[in-house]
């Protein structure tokens, strides 16, 4: 996506030039969910993410059954299932009418899916300046793998001088605000790398492992635990340990989520710059 993207940028100076971005909340987007389709993607879900031999036809199904009564994650796992041919005899074709039905409910990981299409060259017609704008819309409906890429690529993928932070802190906060376990972890690599401000990062790594990142839990205990990850911080063993053991839970149910951890699990606070608190946005040191 990176020459995608730059080729547009190209094409549109003035959009370098204006940087004029409102987060919006994706959920105000999607459309409700049918419980029986709820119930059927769930059964999926479970079946897909178990350890061991996965029983995909099967999985596949339950998912179309899901899709046909319109639940739009169930449709958006089945579009990848078709490009894989996983569960199903791979077809693009299917996959890329599956997605369109995507487009016209107006659902933002559709124009997502569009996007990426377009860049790989799967049986859709368009240029590269599609694609971006396919992405630009998904960003702007608060789809959170598009911020994230916009996040990389003003952030970090572009040459040092070209560089854009403020754009790259706007879309991965954006991001962040969705409730996505990936996005809260790549929010935190921004603030961890590019704002230093470590207690910040350590809340949304924190957020980022109930949401069941195990990548982000290994992470922010070993801050603690081992002292990597995040700079600064005092060893202290007990709370490394007490996060440690939450590891085990999500591996072996990776649907296992904590969406309260940072209240069970409260942050120790950074020796120098505090503990960061969520309701006043800055770090507060103890009183």
């Amino acid at each position: 996506m990176r020459l995608v993207l730059t080729a547009f940028l190209a094409l549109c100076p003035l959009y370098v030039m204006a940087f004029d971005f409102t987060c919006a909340r994706q959920a105000d987007y999607l459309p409700e969910v049918d419980p029986e389709a709820q119930d059927l993607f769930i059964q999926a879900r479970r079946a897909e993410v178990k350890r061991g031999k996965k029983d995909h036809a099967n999985i596949t199904g339950l998912y179309e059954l899901a899709a046909d009564k319109g639940h739009w994650k169930a449709m958006h796992n089945l579009f990848l299932r078709y490009l894989k041919g996983k569960g199903t005899p791979k077809d693009s074709a299917k996959a890329i009418k599956l997605n369109q039905k995507l487009v016209d409910m107006n659902v933002p990981i559709g124009y997502y899916n569009m996007a990426v299409l377009l860049e790989k060259g799967h049986g859709v017609m368009g240029s590269e300046k599609d694609s971006a704008q396919y992405l630009l819309k998904a960003a702007s409906m608060g789809e959170p793998n598009a911020l994230i890429r916009l996040g990389n690529f003003y952030g970090f993928h572009l040459p040092l001088e070209e560089q854009q932070d403020d754009k790259a802190a706007a879309y991965f906060e954006c991001a962040a605000k969705q409730g996505s376990a990936k996005a809260y972890n790549e929010y935190a690599t921004w603030l961890k790398i590019a704002e230093e401000n470590y207690p910040k990062s350590a809340y949304y790594y924190l957020l980022a492992f109930g949401g069941g990142d195990t990548g982000a839990g290994v992470h922010i205990s070993g801050t603690f635990a081992d002292g990597f990850g995040v700079p600064g911080y005092d060893l202290d063993k007990e709370y490394g340990t007490e996060l440690e053991a939450l590891l085990p839970l999500i591996r072996k149910d990776p649907l296992y989520r904590i969406p309260n951890i940072a209240e069970l699990y409260p942050l120790p606070y950074h020796p120098t710059m505090g503990r960061y608190n969520p309701e006043t946005d800055q770090n507060e040191m103890p009183e």
